[in-house]
């Protein structure tokens, strides 16, 4: 009886594993944080129907701002292309404040270090594709 159970639950484990081999990290530095208060605030989406939409992240995570550099560590991640989308909530609003012309007032950012010039960047502007565990660096536009 032992025996079974012992093989029932191994079998359940790689049963588990085996659904979602393919899933992976992503670590991102964020950089060039000037003032040293609020906190970090990131999106990442899955589809370019999504990008920058308000709630429709495959994924979002926050962190406080105590260091000129802050490491966000996203897990889990299937394979495939992703857009990063952030900025520094520095009056923890929880929004991403902009001026009259919808520029962004607080420091804001987009995975490839993408500086939009006359518009929202696109998708593709953007995308990185995620293949195994991996690292990048974003830097903040202030």
């Amino acid at each position: 009886m032992k025996l079974t159970l012992s093989i029932l639950f191994s079998f359940l484990a790689l049963h588990i594993y085996a659904q979602n081999p393919n899933t992976h990290d992503l670590k991102i530095t964020v950089t060039n944080i000037k003032k040293l208060k609020g906190n970090i605030k990131l999106g990442i989406f899955n589809t370019e129907n999504s990008f920058l939409i308000a709630g429709k992240e495959y994924k979002s995570v926050s962190k406080k701002v105590t260091d000129n550099e802050v490491i966000l560590t996203l897990t889990d991640l299937p394979k495939g292309a992703y857009a990063i989308s952030l900025f520094q909530d520095v009056n923890t609003d929880n929004t991403c404040n902009l001026n009259f012309l919808g520029i962004p007032i607080e420091p804001y950012a987009f995975s490839n270090n993408f500086k939009p010039k006359f518009s929202k960047p696109k998708f593709n502007d953007c995308d990185i594709y995620l293949a195994k565990d991996q690292a990048i660096s974003i830097k903040l536009i202030n």
